[in-house]
């Protein structure tokens, strides 16, 4: 019997319902279902008294299933199977009914003027919340399941008309080319999608949003939702959609073309004002002001170790306390992010083991970095800000503009689902409109 072999498969667990009923009072059957993630009162009221009582059931969402694995995954899913004896397929139910995490504020890309709610970690949540905002039948959703053995329901978003459909087809064909039996994280969609999976760059932008995920389908970009995470994926993702923020299109364009041009400028002295101070204190003393440069040696004179690794121990420091500040509970972390930051910070150079300009040096360089709006792009500049270091460090300024020149030319070789990476991926008129600067909107 069917229900037999499910039981099989399923084995003996805790968390398995298995109710029997007499359909109309006289045909015996049998309802399996998941404890906890099934609706149980939908179950008992539209499916079960209905049944018992008339032989009939009004339950709005069913299908038939004559697939065995199909029903299993199904039930685990938060579905209730309907079984009579004797039929060898089964009556499915959509009555999942797990809690779910209200809609609540973004946690990351908060605006002043714009909406308020972003993704939860269910599917159809989110995608009722992109429905909400593109109320048309060119917008489609492609179902698929991701992962070998777990099956984690996946959907790929994008407008008909609008996005390429050899990329629409790229995104499906690498989606279910993941060979991982689980989907354990984020990363195992991400690197899927990435066209150079070595890269540190991001080739994947990530959102918490519906509505910078809509704005960027409707430029003919394509969206990733997959079950269990509160962010869509976008592809393709270029250089500068990454310096873009939602709050640059809820100001004035003046405004928002201000703070635009100030992302990047911080991006590019994040980079360098390391390297550039190792630099120019190491191997070219005649660029500095006399007054300066007696300043800098005047402060350093106690101090025993090279300016290189003040400036590389400084950079480690101020990346330890990041990842503290990250990883621990919020409290903690912001004591940590404070004590590490004036105390110790404070004591290292009293006891001259740092010169003060180079805490200053770091400071600006850390306060530069957090400008850049999308925190992949931010981790990115983290690690190539350590190699240029290391490239001043052995030939001054050449290494510097050696180190830029290289990392201009990785970014131009590098694509995003075959987009080049430093383009304006959108239409002819928006790609002026809204680059560097946004423009106001005719």
């Amino acid at each position: 019997m069917l229900s037999q072999q499910i039981k099989q498969i399923l084995g003996e667990q805790g968390d398995i319902i298995e109710l029997d009923l007499l359909i109309k009072g006289t045909k015996p059957a049998k309802i399996i279902a998941v404890d906890g993630l099934v609706n149980l009162r939908a179950v008992g009221v539209e499916v079960v008294e209905p049944l018992t009582l008339h032989g009939i059931t009004w339950f709005a969402a069913q299908k038939e299933e004559s697939d065995i694995n199909e029903i299993v995954r199904n039930i685990l899913s938060g579905d209730a199977a309907l079984i009579v004896d004797g039929e060898e397929k089964a009556t499915i139910f959509d009555s999942k009914g797990f809690s779910l995490r209200g809609i609540s504020e973004p946690g990351q890309e908060n605006v002043i003027k714009g909406p308020k709610d972003s993704f939860i970690e269910a599917l159809r949540t989110n995608t009722a919340l992109i429905r909400r905002r593109l109320n048309t039948p060119d917008l489609k959703f492609t179902d698929l399941k991701l992962g070998k053995e777990a099956q984690t329901n996946a959907t790929v978003v994008y407008l008909e008309g609008k996005a390429e459909p050899e990329k629409v087809a790229e995104v499906l064909r690498r989606l279910e080319k993941i060979s991982e039996q689980f989907i354990k994280s984020t990363s195992s969609v991400e690197e899927s999608l990435k066209d150079n999976p070595w890269s540190i760059f991001p080739q994947v932008m990530f959102t918490e949003r519906p509505d910078k995920l809509c704005a960027n389908i409707a430029e003919g970009k394509i969206g990733i939702l997959v079950d269990g995470y509160p962010i869509a994926f976008i592809v393709p993702a270029v250089f500068n959609m990454l310096f873009q923020s939602g709050e640059d299109y809820s100001q004035n364009y003046a405004h928002g073309s201000y703070v635009r041009l100030l992302r990047y400028a911080g991006a590019f002295l994040s980079l360098i004002i390391p390297a550039f101070y190792v630099a120019i204190t190491t191997f070219h003393h005649e660029m500095l002001p006399t007054n300066l440069m007696l300043s800098i040696i005047k402060s350093k004179q106690a101090v025993s170790f090279t300016t290189f690794l003040e400036v590389f121990a400084l950079l480690v420091a101020f990346e330890i306390l990041i990842e503290a500040g990250i990883r621990l509970p919020k409290s903690i972390g912001q004591a940590v992010s404070i004590i590490g930051g004036l105390v110790v910070g404070d004591a290292a150079v009293s006891a001259k083991l740092i010169s003060p300009a180079i805490v200053v040096v770091v400071a600006a360089t850390g306060i530069c970095g957090f400008v850049v709006s999308n925190s992949d792009l931010a981790n990115s500049f983290r690690i190539t800000r350590i190699l240029l270091l290391v490239s001043a460090g052995f030939a001054g300024l050449y290494g510097l503009s050696l180190g830029l020149i290289f990392m201009l030319y990785y970014l131009c070789r590098t694509t995003s689902l075959g987009a080049p990476y430093m383009t304006a991926y959108k239409d002819g008129d928006s790609t002026i409109r809204d680059g560097l600067l946004r423009l106001p909107r005719k």
